[in-house]
């Protein structure tokens, strides 16, 4: 290497250096923001450079035409659907496809993201392709303040901010200020997990309840409380036996009441839909044969059977070699949430983590939209094992950057993400 090369390098490296002492000496609630706002500027550069490119490939299309502005763009695919629900609710009866089965309609969505942004627009005359993106980008910074201090709170301040470098920097994070449900249901579902922390238990029955009529997933809440429930029990019956202590004080009476309560309501709420959906079109099965309209492509027309799906998409598509695949996820992702570095987060994170990736295997088929799925696991990039050498921080930093620009491309212009 050259004097001049040297120099360089040294350069950088200290120009690195001064960033991060810039950054950590911040207060927290500025660095994230700081954060948080650098990411959406490089979302919004990405986003508007992939714009007239689409356009130019296909300017007859209803979606990317010329005729449609940069909002349209930032509301389509999933969008249209939100659109119209926000516009003229949910559809009485199903339609069907040339063979007479369900077709893909609006009931896979739930209804809280469209009708906040049906209250904006009522309230202030914006269109829905400017107050969608508003929406999920005022979700978006709550759901990272709620994220710094979910990881922060038990792996440190570095660990939080290493969570919402990833979160609102990577890959995914355009989607954060697209007109999707995403950034919503996470705002809801950190802001239930701190709840559940703080042992607010109202608080928690609130937010989940609104997660479950903002995105399927939100009855992993539950889960993840009737497990925090049930080890607490045993540990309070257990130092009973030892002390002779016949009262839970350890777990009193009033609080499991509590903790029954919200769990109930919650599991109510996040079966909810099927019923409600149901109800309105007048088809027992109206939910599941709309979510499963979106399957054809992939595996053709199959039953549901639980805890299938994966293993149904990889023998389809590698035979099997993909059955082994989803073998190993099985196996490794579990020994991987035992890590102690992982476990460090805290047994709320790591719990809610194994409850939300349970609920996403047994129901969900894997397809574009999996990454944007597995958001609500972003408290894992918190741990301090991704982080621990510099060459490790610099490498996911690296991959972080630079796949955003890729998925923008192959998940929002090729999508739907």
């Amino acid at each position: 290497m050259s004097r001049t090369d040297g120099a360089v390098t040294g350069s950088l490296a200290n120009g690195r250096r001064r960033f991060v002492d810039v950054a950590t000496s911040l207060p927290a609630w500025a660095a994230v923001l700081l954060v948080w706002g650098g990411g959406r500027i490089v979302s919004t550069l990405w986003l508007a450079l992939a714009y007239p490119l689409m356009g130019r490939a296909m300017p007859d299309n209803a979606i990317w035409g010329n005729a449609h502005g940069f909002g349209a763009f930032l509301t389509a695919w999933d969008g249209q659907y939100y659109e119209q629900i926000s516009v003229h609710g949910y559809p009485t009866s199903l339609p069907l496809d040339a063979g007479g089965h369900v077709a893909q309609n609006a009931w896979a969505f739930l209804p809280a993201f469209p009708f906040t942004i049906r209250a904006l627009t009522a309230s202030t005359g914006v269109p829905f392709e400017v107050g969608a993106p508003l929406v999920a980008l005022a979700a978006g910074l709550v759901a990272t303040f709620l994220l710094h201090r979910l990881v922060s709170d038990r792996a440190g301040h570095a660990a939080g901010m290493w969570a919402v470098f990833f979160f609102t920097c990577g890959p995914l994070s355009f989607l954060l200020q697209v007109g999707y449900a995403e950034s919503t249901f996470l705002a809801l579902t950190f802001g239930a997990l701190l709840a559940l922390e703080r042992r607010r238990y109202g608080l928690l029955t609130l937010l989940g309840v609104l997660a479950a009529f903002t995105r399927p997933g939100a009855v992993a809440v539950p889960l993840l409380l009737g497990v925090v429930a049930l080890v607490r029990w045993v540990r309070a019956r257990r130092a009973a036996a030892g002390t002779g202590v016949r009262s839970l004080d350890a777990f009193p009476v009033a609080e499991r009441v509590r903790v029954v309560a919200a769990g109930v309501v919650m599991a109510a709420a996040g079966v909810a839909w099927p019923v409600i959906a149901s109800h309105v079109t007048g088809r027992p099965d109206a939910y599941l044969e709309t979510e499963m309209s979106w399957w054809v492509n992939f595996i053709g027309r199959v039953d549901f059977t639980p805890m299938t799906p994966w293993f149904l998409l990889a023998g389809r598509w590698l035979g099997v070699g993909g059955i082994l695949i989803v073998v190993f996820l099985l196996v490794a992702y579990p020994v991987w949430l035992l890590r102690r570095s992982t476990l460090r987060l805290g047994s709320t994170t790591v719990l809610y983590s194994a409850a939300y990736a349970l609920y996403i295997f047994a129901v969900s088929l894997p397809m574009a939209s999996t990454p944007r799925l597995l958001m609500p696991l972003a408290p894992l990039f918190g741990s301090p094992e991704l982080v621990a050498r510099p060459w490790m921080r610099w490498t996911f930093v690296s991959c972080a950057v630079l796949g955003q620009p890729v998925l923008v491309a192959v998940l929002w212009l090729l999508g739907p993400p």
